[in-house]
């Protein structure tokens, strides 16, 4: 047994597209209900008057609903998982997020040595792993804050990044080393 499929035979100047469109908007003008305005004093009237007399407000509370929301919560939380990787590759590309002397947090420094040597870089934790050599063993023994290589310090790094000025626990020497103006 062969299903039957209906077959549509052109009309020379007859615009198939236009028939059918006018067929479809035609039925769901017959079928739709026509929208009507709510009661004047209904709730979502009295909430609409609101928002338009108060956007500020409305927009504020609107954003501080979101905040409290454990849906929106949990949206952002997982979108952060699966991007995380993502940031984190694009992050170690830029030069400015790596161990150069381009780092976003790098400043010029001029310290002198216990040796009395003038050393003027940039980014202190560069040059305290480039040049171990110049402290006590004990002293550079780096330490990883939660397990965050990137946040890792050591007691050098600490003493001299206190030993420039504008440090608030400002030191003016340690173990030999000084801030050089």
């Amino acid at each position: 047994m062969q299903a039957m499929t209906p077959s549509i035979t052109l009309i020379p100047g007859l615009d198939l597209a236009a028939l059918t469109a006018a067929a479809f908007s035609n039925r769901i003008l017959c079928t739709a209900p026509a929208p009507q305005a709510p009661a004047p004093n209904s709730r979502i009237s009295r909430l609409i008057r609101f928002r338009q007399e108060n956007p500020g407000l409305f927009e504020r509370r609107r954003v501080e609903g979101m905040k409290r929301s454990s849906l929106v919560r949990e949206n952002l939380l997982r979108l952060h998982r699966e991007r995380k990787a993502e940031w984190r590759a694009s992050a170690l590309k830029n030069p400015k997020l790596q161990a150069t002397d381009q780092h976003i947090a790098a400043k010029l420094w001029r310290l002198r040595g216990p040796d009395g040597n003038l050393y003027e870089f940039r980014n202190l934790k560069k040059f305290v792993r480039e040049h171990e050599n110049l402290f006590e063993a004990d002293d550079v023994i780096w330490k990883e804050m939660n397990g965050k290589a990137n946040q890792a310090w050591c007691r050098a790094f600490q003493a001299l990044g206190r030993l420039r000025p504008t440090s608030s626990k400002h030191l003016s020497e340690w173990h030999g080393w000084r801030w050089v103006d």
